[in-house]
């Protein structure tokens, strides 16, 4: 359904408080299982996407609702200041819950809005929710999407339907987002600076003085961030650390029976995801990525029962584990399981990595992926050299660097020297073990 504009109001009678506008009208009345509302900055997606749930949470009584982030401590001074001071004003009988750092809202006809990150999701995630909304989608990994979905089933009921919503601005190209969309699982939703009421005064065609001062700071922005918040473009990050890496040359399909041996690169995770990747190694010496395990809050045992799983499958000859996860590799060798504490050297391993997503001389890289490892592939394209005033330092940000740590360790570990067959030995403070 499309309209010019639609007035939301918060319950006091003749009181409009929001008029929506553009793509962000038509977001809050889709009635879909995914959407999520892209565009540059200040187009007014984080309003509208509070209006919708507060809408939502006054029409259905009993509804449970969520707003969600990446992490819960950054919901604080973002999303949940605009739906406390926009949303629901001073005088507003919903009632928050767990005092400067609301855990819920409760509304009085029963419905309540649950907050939280993913970092931290037991309240949130707990139970089935009606929709959940997540304030700067484009921060989730896949997995992490696809876990709100098994959120978002239906089954809370308190609701004709059920959704998982969320706003972006703008990230690399080949984003999951994007890649969600063009396969038709996701509505995307691109709003423009004439969607937000402060920027752009509807009646008089005209931008506000507010608009006019928005667009002169956004527009004096430079190279991706201007294209990003101010153009609205899906566009590459600067200085990805794998510049290498493009879809088209490193993404294949292969099966088991294609390799002659199996490893297994591993990097340890609660908060941040738990990593396994399994790698096929060919006769010619090349690696491929057949599947990745990436989880998050998950067990450690858990964790070593996927890894025997593996073993069970196809016996990869050495796991190669993150050297300070010492409770990890502890278990696995009481699993049985050939272990190896890895390298932790980060610039010769990312130089190993670079080496092997370089074409060969036929043309064909030594490093490809399954398509069906989107976290790894995700990873890949938004792990990102630190930047200061500077410039570029030779040092990456800690952050979208789990699956790319355990394939780090892997093909680190295929370049020492071969060890024995048997028992435990020291090489360069690296540790081999067989359990055999």
């Amino acid at each position: 359904m499309t309209s010019a504009s639609y007035e939301l109001r918060s319950g006091e009678p003749g009181k409009a408080d929001f008029t929506p506008y553009g793509q962000n009208l038509d977001f809050i009345y889709y009635l879909g299982p995914e959407a999520i509302l892209s565009g540059p900055a200040e187009t007014g997606k984080t309003l509208a996407a509070c209006w919708k749930l507060h809408s939502l949470a006054c029409t259905y009584p009993g509804a449970q609702l969520a707003i969600v982030r990446k992490t819960q401590n950054s919901l604080y001074g973002t999303v949940l200041q605009t739906y406390e001071k926009r949303v629901l004003g001073k005088d507003s009988p919903v009632k928050a819950f767990g005092g400067a750092k609301p855990e819920w809202y409760d509304y009085p006809n029963g419905s309540r809005i649950y907050t939280g990150g993913l970092d931290n999701p037991d309240k949130v995630l707990s139970s089935e929710r009606d929709v959940i909304y997540v304030n700067q989608a484009e921060e989730l990994m896949p997995a992490d999407w696809e876990t709100l979905l098994t959120r978002t089933t239906g089954r809370a009921g308190n609701m004709p339907y059920a959704q998982c919503i969320g706003d972006c601005n703008p990230a690399f190209p080949s984003h999951w987002i994007i890649q969600r969309s063009n396969a038709g699982s996701l509505k995307l939703f691109t709003t423009t600076h004439r969607d937000n009421p402060t920027l752009w005064d509807m009646a008089a065609q005209t931008w506000t003085k507010q608009g006019e001062l928005t667009l002169s700071r956004l527009s004096s922005l430079t190279g991706m961030r201007r294209a990003r918040l101010f153009l609205g473009q899906w566009v590459q990050a600067e200085g990805v650390v794998y510049d290498e890496f493009t879809r088209d040359l490193h993404l294949a399909q292969r099966g088991l029976g294609d390799f002659r041996r199996y490893i297994v690169g591993a990097d340890e995770g609660y908060t941040n995801p738990a990593v396994l990747l399994l790698i096929g190694m060919d006769g010619d010496g090349r690696a491929h990525i057949l599947r990745e395990f990436y989880q998050r809050r998950v067990l450690q045992g858990d964790v070593v029962a996927e890894a025997v799983r593996w073993w069970r499958e196809c016996q990869p000859e050495n796991y190669y584990v993150d050297p300070s996860a010492a409770g990890l590799i502890a278990e696995m060798i009481a699993a049985g399981l050939p272990v190896i504490a890895a390298d932790h050297a980060v610039q010769q391993g990312i130089q190993t990595v670079k080496a092997r997503l370089a074409q060969a001389g036929d043309g064909r890289p030594r490093l490809t992926i399954d398509p069906a490892c989107d976290n790894t592939i995700a990873e890949f394209e938004s792990y990102v050299w630190k930047q200061t005033k500077a410039g570029i330092k030779d040092e990456p940000e800690k952050e979208n660097d789990h699956a790319l740590d355990a394939l780090r360790y892997a093909l680190m570990g295929e370049n020492l020297p071969e060890y024995p067959d048997e028992g435990i030995y020291v090489y360069d403070e690296r540790v081999a073990i067989s359990p055999y």
